[in-house]
């Protein structure tokens, strides 16, 4: 039994404990409270909670037993910082707001000077607050740039080809570079009409130099090797071309090809005029070297062209190949100056569009790409540019070209041998690109345009109706080269898909073209006009593809210090094929007539299973995007 005394005393020290209890449990509310408030706050009132939490935590400020007046107390502090919380002013609050700004204020300056130092490093990954905001971007962006703010490989790999536009200065260098196109075109052809008439006068030139007759055979055979040494001088000049293309520039070594234009004119203008006949050939051999180095005239052009043109631009030189002939066929016409008397005329026409192109080719600015990733001369790149597009917003382009240049093998510094094209990631392209100049030599092409009025002649049409069949022809080789000038670029087209087109038209004209003569030889006059439709179906075949694409297609899988070369090889590949062909198909078609063709026939057979396989579409890609598929 406790006395009533005991228990009031249990009673009271009971009571003093839940007292006790409750000052705690309200002084940790108000803990919480504050660091819920504090939370919310920035930069110094964080500072403040750390002060205020040391300053509860001493060992000196202990505990007092609360009462029921010291409840009531902390009660009334409770809501006096629920006021003061809600107060738009106050001393107190004043000072906090000031010293929260300042220190805000101070953080988001450091985070703006971080993230300008970021964008300009273009690298870097983000600290703190943006790490948390923005990892996903952050993260992408640091791994698709290098150190040195460098595009990766995949990236200009993937990278969107730049497109333009046609403008007034671009056509002008088009038109000024082409006309070195036409040189070649014209030559290809004028010999053709009046042949005749200077085989004639050879024999008469003969007779007064050296006494003595030459019979028919003799003759002709004069005759075919001033054809013929037209392709040898091309060789010559295309072998040269990389050369010239590399040291002096595309728009300079046009520039130079011109001294070979002059003086051929002046061999063969002044040929008959002095009498001698070797003038002729000599002249020839030095057109043909001017022909040879024209391939700058299709590097020049895919260089200059944007991307989505280039196609379009590059086949021109083609076109300008095809439009000559056409006209040196017209005035090859006795009509015109096929005579006599105006024959010379003929082949001194060459002064004209060498003296124009001296004259406009100085106007026209120098290739960017050659100017930049040859000679590593950015300023001046950039202009000429700027002058072909028409804009001063060329720096997405220069950075392009910047790109091709540190994609190059070896770099601009190093010097490709002709040896270094057949080794490593450069043999396969050079490999598609020789046999692609094949392809254009080896189908029959100028089989048919060289000895055009034979064939028409053996299919029974007259001497006068030869030679407009053969006129004929050429215009349809324009008309269908135009027609490819608009496809190679559509999207429903595109290089290799008319390269293909072309061959296997080609495969089928070869064919119906010995039926057709066999059948108008056998009696069948009708079967002439057949042949006539099947020359010019394999004009229309030859024209959609192999005409003008390998020209711009070598370009278009080379990085500029190797086109040069590239060029050079597959241009001299094109000129030997061409030599030979002119000098065998006489012969060929002499002993099996009209079975002759059928020899082309086993060439395009191989060829069309060649471009199927091994043949890449280069439509609207860029150089890197193509030689990385090369390279796999």
């Amino acid at each position: 039994m406790h006395s009533p005394r005991r228990m009031n005393e249990r009673r009271l020290g009971a009571g003093k404990d839940d007292d006790t209890r409750m000052a705690a449990g309200a002084e940790a509310d108000d803990e919480k409270k504050d660091e819920g408030g504090e939370e919310k706050k920035e930069g110094g009132e964080e500072k403040k909670e750390g002060e205020e939490k040391k300053e509860e935590e001493k060992p000196g400020s202990q505990q007092k037993e609360p009462s029921k007046q010291e409840e009531m107390k902390a009660e009334g502090l409770e809501k006096k910082d629920s006021k003061e919380s809600t107060k738009p002013e106050g001393e107190k609050k004043e000072g906090e707001e000031k010293k929260e700004g300042e220190e805000k204020k101070e953080g988001e300056e450091k985070k703006e000077g971080e993230e300008k130092k970021e964008g300009e490093a273009k690298e870097g990954k983000p600290s703190g607050e943006a790490a948390a905001e923005k990892p996903e971007s952050a993260s992408k962006e640091s791994a698709s740039k290098s150190k040195e703010g460098k595009v990766s490989k995949t990236e200009k790999v993937k990278a969107k080809p730049i497109e333009g536009k046609l403008t007034g200065a671009l056509a002008f260098a088009v038109f000024s570079v082409t006309l070195g196109s036409f040189q070649f075109g014209y030559h290809i052809g004028c010999v053709n009409a009046p042949g005749g008439i200077i085989t004639d006068w050879i024999v008469v030139s003969h007779k007064e130099l050296f006494h003595t007759t030459l019979d028919k055979e003799k003759a002709d055979f004069v005759w075919s090797t001033a054809v013929s040494v037209f392709a040898v001088g091309g060789a010559i000049g295309g072998i040269t071309s990389g050369m010239l293309a590399d040291k002096a520039g595309r728009r300079g070594g046009l520039l130079y090809t011109n001294i070979f234009a002059f003086a051929a004119a002046a061999c063969m203008g002044c040929a008959k005029m002095v009498g001698f006949y070797p003038l002729l050939i000599i002249g020839r051999l030095l057109i043909g070297v001017y022909a040879g180095l024209s391939v700058l005239v299709p590097i020049y052009l895919t260089e200059v062209s944007p991307t989505n043109l280039r196609g379009m631009i590059g086949s021109l030189h083609q076109l300008l190949i095809t439009i000559s002939i056409l006209f040196s066929q017209v005035v090859g016409l006795p009509q015109i100056l096929g005579t006599e008397d105006r024959w010379p005329l003929i082949l001194a026409f060459t002064v004209v569009p060498a003296l124009l192109q001296v004259i406009t080719l100085p106007m026209v600015p120098e290739s960017p790409k050659w100017t930049l990733c040859m000679k590593g001369d950015t300023e001046t790149a950039t202009k000429a540019l700027e002058k072909l597009r028409g804009s001063s917003d060329v720096s997405a382009e220069v950075d392009a070209l910047r790109d091709e240049a540190a994609g190059q093998k070896g770099g601009a510094e190093e010097h490709l041998s002709f040896a270094d094209m057949w080794r490593g990631t450069l043999r396969w392209p050079m490999t598609i690109a020789t046999m692609l100049m094949l392809a254009q030599q080896l189908s029959g092409i100028n089989a048919a345009m060289f000895y055009s009025t034979v064939i028409f002649k053996q299919a029974g049409l007259s001497d006068t109706g030869a030679v407009y069949a053969t006129i004929g022809m050429g215009a349809v080789n324009v008309l269908t080269t135009i027609v490819s000038v608009w496809l190679v670029d559509h999207p429903k087209a595109g290089r290799r898909t008319l390269l293909l087109v072309g061959v296997v038209g080609m495969w089928f004209s070869t064919i119906l073209l010995v039926v057709s003569i066999s059948m108008s030889m056998s009696g069948m006059q009708w079967a002439s006009y057949g042949a006539i439709l099947f020359v010019n179906l394999f004009v229309i075949s030859f024209a959609t593809g192999a005409g003008s694409i390998p020209w711009f297609f070598v370009s278009e899988i080379f990085y500029s210090n190797a086109r040069g070369n590239a060029n050079a090889i597959a241009t001299m590949t094109n000129w030997c094929a061409n030599v030979v062909v002119g000098l065998t198909f006489l012969p060929i078609n002499n002993v099996i007539k009209q079975y002759s063709f059928l020899v082309f026939t086993g060439f395009l057979t191989f060829f069309t299973v060649f471009i199927w396989k091994y043949v890449p579409e280069t439509k609207n890609r860029t150089v890197e995007e193509i030689q990385a598929d090369f390279e796999k």
